[in-house]
């Protein structure tokens, strides 16, 4: 019941063909791709095929993507929309609320999608100050820091496990 969402570059999949890939992520069970490096003007070599599957096409905006690109950016997404809150490397950073807040409401008049917020957000109550405004918190660079300091891979499992629970009271706790 969990979504599946796959976040990554177009060249692997470029590589192993957009067919096949397709076919497997679809017998995998997945529901959405983010591919981080394909523009919407190319949404026929694999967004159109994607979603003819039935697998969702999420599209990233950024604090720089203007009123007039985003229709664009916009044009074929579903799923969700991921606007990525810092311009920047993921975790470097994060932003503040009322630019968030702004954000949040510029991508609602352009889009029914829902909206789901990313980059900087490490901690439970960075997670619920960051739910209170949008539908989505997008966690990974947190995540990543307990693999990385991880001895064992039951050490890094139960890591992340641990900071996933932190950061779902954060949520529940915001939106209660």
């Amino acid at each position: 019941t969990t979504p599946i969402v796959l976040m990554g570059y177009f060249n692997p999949i470029h590589k192993m063909g957009v067919e096949r890939f397709i076919a497997e992520a679809k017998e995998a069970g997945v529901d959405g791709l983010i591919v981080v490096d394909l523009p919407p003007e190319h949404n026929e070599d694999l967004c159109d095929p994607a979603q003819a599957a039935g697998i969702d096409f999420i599209r990233l905006t950024t604090p720089t993507t203007d009123d007039a690109r985003l229709p664009v950016v916009l044009n074929n997404s579903s799923g969700f929309v991921y606007y990525v809150s810092v311009a920047g490397v993921t975790g470097a950073g994060s932003a503040t609320l009322e630019h968030v807040e702004q954000a949040v409401a510029r991508l609602k008049r352009h889009t029914d999608l829902p909206v789901a917020i990313g980059f900087g957000i490490r901690t439970p109550e960075q997670a619920a100050a960051i739910a209170r405004l949008a539908d989505g918190v997008v966690v990974g660079s947190a995540l990543i820091d307990h693999i990385a300091k991880a001895e064992s891979s039951t050490e890094a499992v139960a890591g992340v496990l641990g900071h996933c629970r932190e950061l779902a009271e954060g949520i529940r706790n915001a939106r209660a």
